[in-house]
């Protein structure tokens, strides 16, 4: 996996973000070297998507969805937005990922009350160097 592309469209990914898939968008995700299935369970793998959107998202409008996943099945529903341009996705994707690494975003916020994997979560937090 060390050979996964860390740019995409001209931009640069921050440390530990790479490019998983750029079929009909783009799939970029965290560190899948350590979240690989094998100490997690399959879901943990951090992933931002960049998705082609039309007007029936729910925000009603055409353009790319962007969205973090702290886990394949937990979406950050508040950091999903829907922008017009691939570019401004793409920049938005980077921007998601570098506060994710500068800890601005506490991996636990996005679960349900009850469904925190702790263990993952906590794992996470050391990688980003925001143990709590």
């Amino acid at each position: 996996m060390d050979d996964l592309p860390t740019e995409h469209a001209g931009r640069e990914l921050p440390e530990g973000w790479v490019v998983w898939s750029e079929d009909d968008g783009l799939v970029v995700c965290y560190k899948p070297n350590i979240f690989d299935g094998d100490r997690f369970p399959r879901p943990c793998l951090p992933l931002i998507t960049v998705t082609g959107a039309d007007r029936g998202t729910v925000s009603g409008r055409e353009g790319w969805r962007v969205t973090f996943h702290v886990e394949a099945d937990v979406p950050a529903y508040r950091l999903r937005k829907v922008v017009a341009g691939y570019d401004e996705a793409v920049g938005y994707a980077v921007e998601i990922a570098t506060k994710f690494n500068e800890g601005d975003y506490d991996p636990a916020e996005f679960y349900a009350e009850g469904d925190v994997r702790d263990e993952y979560v906590a794992r996470l937090r050391k990688e980003t160097g925001n143990e709590a």
